[in-house]
């Protein structure tokens, strides 16, 4: 399902950077053709982007009293051990790197996972065709800095997407977003301190070893294996 879309739809799935480490085995491609349609809302959501259905925006399932995002979730570390651990929220995954998805499917179908369902589309799709003040909390680990000067604005994180955010959460839902970069800490702080951003809440700090949000990503411990700190930024919607 999830190519054939993808074909279908190129542009909804376009995203810098790979979108394939390597060759999917054996293993990971057949998951992809007998199981990605009954985990993932890539279909529904593609229905309301391209008013293909009535609605105009994505009804999240009525059975959660609660809804969290994880964007760009990698080998799934984080996704999983909050779905696991909270199996009444509803947790959607989106990532557009292919093995991430393909490697979080496998664990969901193999440790019956119930509660998420993934999106392989860029999530800013995802996250236009949601209703306002849906989601209860965001969580974005260690996005792709984009280190070089050239390539900043290739950036997930600018003004208008913080701005999207916004608008998606309910009151008192939060973002959470971590970096080992430098530069895409005070790039992001730089945003957040803008007096037009309508978030009043914000944590910017370093993470200590025992915060809930460290080391719990692979790029995160990537990062610290090189001695990075890496920093927080936390808004909340009041």
């Amino acid at each position: 399902m999830l190519f054939d879309l993808k074909e279908k739809y190129p542009a909804y799935y376009r995203y810098y950077g790979r979108r394939i480490a390597k060759r999917l085995s054996p293993s990971l491609s057949k998951i992809f053709e007998e199981e990605y349609i009954n985990y993932s809302i890539d279909k529904e959501i593609l229905n309301v982007t391209t008013k293909q259905a009535s609605d105009k925006t994505y009804i999240l399932n009525p059975n959660y009293k609660k809804h969290t995002i994880e964007i760009g979730f990698g080998d799934g570390e984080h996704l999983i051990s909050k779905a696991k651990n909270d199996e009444s929220t509803h947790y959607i995954g989106c990532e557009v790197f292919i093995n991430g998805l393909g490697k979080v499917l496998k664990r969901i179908k193999e440790e019956n996972i119930y509660n998420i369902s993934l999106c392989g589309l860029n999530c800013l799709y995802l996250l236009n065709s949601l209703e306002n003040r849906s989601i209860d909390d965001i969580f974005i680990i260690n996005p792709d800095p984009w280190e070089k000067k050239r390539h900043f604005k290739r950036r997930l994180i600018n003004h208008d997407f913080i701005s999207l955010l916004y608008k998606k959460l309910k009151i008192n839902g939060s973002v959470s977003i971590t970096t080992d970069s430098i530069s895409y800490f005070e790039h992001m702080s730089e945003i957040i301190k803008n007096n037009d951003i309508e978030f009043k809440y914000c944590d910017i700090r370093a993470l200590n070893s025992d915060d809930y949000l460290f080391n719990i990503s692979k790029y995160q411990k990537k990062g610290i294996l090189k001695g990075r700190k890496i920093h927080l930024i936390h808004l909340k919607r009041l």
